[in-house]
């Protein structure tokens, strides 16, 4: 269950009425990995394995294609706590903690709870050089299809259509075709959502684009790192430390994406020129979405 309804006073020009309202429901989910307790994160609840895979992933604990088992239980005040099994017993949860202590998480903010500066930035290698024309490593998207991109994610909105109260982030892969999608409370759970689907599906080392919802601060450029995105993109504003990173790390950073304009701040020749729907794109023109039937 997503929503909850409740009864509300609407006020109009002056107007009052008494009506139902679908609210977003927001409720508490614990990471626990190799028995040590590794995250508390306030969630939309759904896709619970999903958010723990892909929260301990974007944050460097579990690597891609690594055996792991899941298991679910529900502590006394009715929290949702997610037990997670890997290779490494204790010590190599506390080894990635530093002595922190659990990891607190809000859906408006980081989920990292970080005691100094440094330990909020992890070295991660550059994504893959967008290369030359021919190279078959090259990725290129049309600021076409990436509105379209953006239009066809929309469409997939079911609780942000219902209460207004959601991000979302859609993954794609080199081919542009959606790999995994997810709502949530929190920009950073919805990132983390997609992460933890696209790697249960086996499909996260074919993730180049991530499409989001939300601003593109420094917490979500690293965590499209991890995920060895080529171009992130939000409707958002980006900010300084994000727009550092993915400088550095060579990802190109869209942000104020909306019908028609967007900024690109960082590693533009990424962004092909204007497509008028006969141009290529970085894949098959079957997959182009300006393309695709209506």
């Amino acid at each position: 269950m997503h929503t909850r309804s409740r009864r509300i006073t609407r006020l109009n020009q002056g107007l009052r009425r008494f009506s139902d309202d679908e609210i977003i429901i927001e409720a508490p989910m614990e990471i626990v990995v190799n028995g040590v307790p590794w995250a508390a994160l306030m969630r939309t609840p759904g896709d619970d394995e999903a958010l723990a895979l892909g929260y301990c992933h974007t944050e460097g604990l579990l690597q891609q294609g690594e055996p792991y088992s899941m298991n679910r239980c529900t502590a006394a005040d009715g929290t949702m706590r997610m037990l997670l099994e890997i290779q490494g017993g204790p010590r190599r949860v506390q080894e990635m903690m530093r002595g922190r202590g659990v990891r607190m998480g809000f859906s408006c903010c980081g989920n990292r709870n970080a005691v100094s500066a440094q330990e909020l930035v992890r070295t991660l290698p550059p994504v893959p050089s967008s290369g030359p024309a021919d190279n078959k490593e090259a990725f290129r998207v049309a600021p076409e299809t990436l509105n379209a991109l953006l239009r066809e994610a929309e469409g997939y909105q079911a609780l942000f259509s219902r209460t207004g109260g959601t991000h979302f982030c859609a993954l794609y892969d080199g081919q542009l075709t959606m790999l995994a999608f997810a709502e949530d409370t929190g920009r950073h759970n919805a990132l983390d959502k997609a992460a933890g689907q696209a790697l249960m599906q086996g499909t996260a080392a074919d993730v180049h684009l991530v499409l989001l919802s939300s601003r593109l601060s420094f917490e979500m450029v690293q965590k499209s790192l991890a995920l060895k995105a080529r171009v992130v993109a939000g409707l958002s504003a980006v900010t300084s430390m994000g727009t550092e990173l993915a400088e550095a790390s060579g990802i190109t950073l869209v942000g104020f994406l909306r019908s028609g304009r967007m900024n690109i701040y960082t590693h533009a020749q990424r962004m092909v020129a204007a497509c008028d729907g006969t141009t290529p794109c970085s894949g098959p023109a079957e997959s182009c979405p300006l393309r695709r039937p209506s």
